[in-house]
């Protein structure tokens, strides 16, 4: 029997959470549906005019039209509030859903439209706690979509006015106008005139009052610190956490400071880039904080590179994800050069040294100050060849303070740098990557970056790390069944055919002669119709050189 009852209990525990989730999409579905038949409704439903009645006088016996019109357009516009649990559009949907009802109730004796509109009260009532983030209603602006839709359900109402007036006697002979101005003809177009009225007012009054999208204030230096001990307590920490003292990003921190996430803005997102850093059991809360700061700077969240352990709580802190790439993972403990495919390896590692005198070393982190100028020889050539400048936000840049963080992997020939790479490790050993990697394009002899790659992963081998991330190729390892999602088919195009602006592929096929696992990457944003934009912020993002202070 006690058993039984725990089964019970579970299952109750159960349904509460999957109502709880899903109330806000609910209602925000039940009040658009509602707000449109509130709306027809008022229109079809007319009276015929009373005989003898003034323009005027008619007017004013049109007053419960008149409200359900504009009850009906707020409730339909309240749809986003109610999708995003803000509690004010909670308490107007409470307000206008009680209008409905007495209207229904009272006007036309509408027993089971009434019905439906208190048992829409109920479900709100009951449901209050779905409801809990505090924002003004100049926070819920309707996207562009939901103001076509709610037009064109008034030009449905607008159809249905005309049919009312035609119905009644000497309507084919009167002027156009009469829809709106006479005393018989207007009474079913002047409530249309008045939903179309409201919705130009919440239109314009989201356009001039609705908060301008605002950009994260940069860390002061304390939150650097408290960044900085979170690595002491970091689980699942990943090497591309070293990005968080790049510079160009906030931090957003759990409520109990356990973790944090770094983001910074691109157009109109605030863009966390991976994982949160430091205890796992923070992440979320670190998420949902996120998703908070997000919505008050009226900015979309969005996570950029997010790893396959981090889906479960960005699904159920309602983000839509879609797969952007994968990463290439070198397991080091079964890491070898031997074998046919790795033959061009191993001659780079033979040939350099015996035919140009390369020498490779890894300078320890924190000693690269005495090396910067040779460095940025090579660092200025091969932006000079790429005729580009430095990226930002997922790639870290020629900074010295930012390079002295890890060790740097050089290439030497007649005591020149011909080629270098910084890296990143992980305090446990379970990660090290590559971040940044510039040679010189007149001194490197060919086959230099292959040999500092390979010398790069012995030298980790032998150091003891356990994994090797050689970083992501966009857009690679998307689905191609006929199933696939659009996204997916759309970025396998792009993957396919945009060798113009970007190798794609050529990019894969060489981190392919290392023998890597590839791990999905992904993106999360709120919407699926957001993510190309998305993805195209990103990219601008990316190219972004980071700003300092001189």
């Amino acid at each position: 029997m006690t058993a039984d009852l725990e089964i019970w209990r579970a299952r109750a525990v159960r349904a509460g959470s999957a109502l709880f989730d899903h109330a806000p999409t609910a209602a925000a579905w039940a009040a658009f549906v509602i707000g449109a038949a509130a709306l027809i409704a008022s229109v079809t439903a007319s009276s015929p005019p009373i005989p003898g009645l003034s323009t005027l006088e008619a007017m004013a016996d049109e007053l419960p039209e008149f409200s359900a019109s504009v009850a009906g357009v707020g409730l339909m516009s309240l749809a986003v509030g109610l999708y995003r649990r803000i509690d004010t559009a909670w308490a107007a949907a409470l307000v206008l859903l009680g209008f409905v009802a007495a209207y229904a109730f009272t006007r036309h004796e509408h027993v089971a439209a009434g019905a439906l509109c208190v048992v829409g009260l109920g479900a709100l009532l009951v449901t209050r706690r779905a409801f809990y983030r505090h924002a003004g209603l100049a926070a819920m602006t309707p996207s562009r979509a939901l103001y076509l839709v709610i037009a064109a359900g008034i030009v449905a109402a607008m159809i249905g006015a005309i049919l009312w007036a035609s119905e009644r006697s000497g309507f084919a002979d009167a002027p156009w106008w009469s829809l709106i101005a006479d005393a018989r003809f207007g009474r079913a177009g002047r409530v249309v005139v008045a939903a179309a009225l409201m919705l130009a007012a919440i239109a314009a009054w989201s356009f001039l009052l609705a908060p301008a999208r605002r950009s994260p204030m940069p860390p002061a230096p304390a939150e650097f610190d408290r960044v900085e001990k979170l690595f002491e307590t970091a689980e699942a920490l990943r090497p591309e956490a070293q990005l968080a003292f790049l510079g160009d990003k906030s931090f957003v921190f759990a409520s109990d400071g356990g973790a944090c996430v770094m983001a910074s803005r691109a157009g109109g997102s605030y863009v966390a880039l991976g994982a949160p850093l430091g205890r796992r059991a923070s992440w979320r809360d670190a998420l949902a904080r996120f998703r908070d700061a997000s919505e008050a700077l009226s900015l979309r969240p969005v996570i950029y590179a997010a790893p396959p352990d981090l889906l479960p709580d960005l699904i159920d802190l309602g983000f839509r994800v879609e797969k952007v790439g994968e990463n290439a993972v070198v397991d080091l403990a079964g890491f070898s050069l031997s074998g046919s495919k790795r033959q061009d390896l191993r001659t780079a590692r033979r040939r350099l040294p015996e035919k140009e005198g390369a020498t490779f070393e890894v300078l320890p982190a924190g000693e690269t100050g005495a090396h910067v100028d040779e460095l940025r020889v090579a660092s200025d050539a091969w932006l000079a060849q790429h005729k580009g400048g430095e990226k930002g936000f997922s790639l870290g840049d020629f900074d010295p303070a930012f390079i002295a963080r890890g060790p740097l992997a050089t290439v030497r020939i007649g005591g020149a740098v011909v080629a270098f790479a910084t890296l990143w490790t992980t305090p446990d050993k379970r990660w090290a990557a590559i971040d940044l990697m510039r040679y010189h394009p007149e001194k490197a002899p060919r086959g230099a970056m292959d040999f500092l790659f390979a010398e790069t992963l012995l030298w980790a081998q032998h150091e003891g790390y356990k994994r090797f991330d050689l970083g992501m190729a966009p857009l690679s390892g998307l689905a191609e069944e006929r199933h696939a999602p659009l996204f997916a088919r759309m970025g396998r195009l792009i993957y396919e055919q945009g060798a113009a602006f970007y190798n794609f592929e050529g990019l894969r096929k060489f981190k392919e002669k290392f023998a890597p696992e590839w791990e999905p990457r992904y993106l999360a944003a709120p919407g699926a119709w957001s993510m190309p934009i998305v993805l195209a912020e990103i990219a601008v993002l990316n190219s972004t050189p980071v700003k300092r202070d001189a």
